[in-house]
């Protein structure tokens, strides 16, 4: 699934995949869809797939938001 980081460490149930470096991508909110986030820094990118991916992903937008998708259905 991942090209870039350690699926062990992800707990979001909306990531997909990443590039590595720059790019994390999540479930859309559309049916069949994904959503990607680019980063122009790596650190960024780096800070971003751990603390919200990994740690704390309640805490995400992107989590909120397909959270509240769900409730719709």
């Amino acid at each position: 699934m991942s090209s870039g980081y350690r699926n062990v460490d992800v707990g979001c149930p909306f990531y997909r995949t990443d590039d590595g470096s720059h790019k994390i991508t999540c479930e859309g909110i559309i049916d069949d869809s994904t959503l990607a986030i680019y980063f122009r820094k790596k650190k960024d990118y780096e800070i971003h797939i751990s603390v919200f991916c990994c740690d704390h992903y309640q805490n995400c937008e992107v989590h909120q938001m397909l959270l509240e998708k769900y409730k719709e259905q």
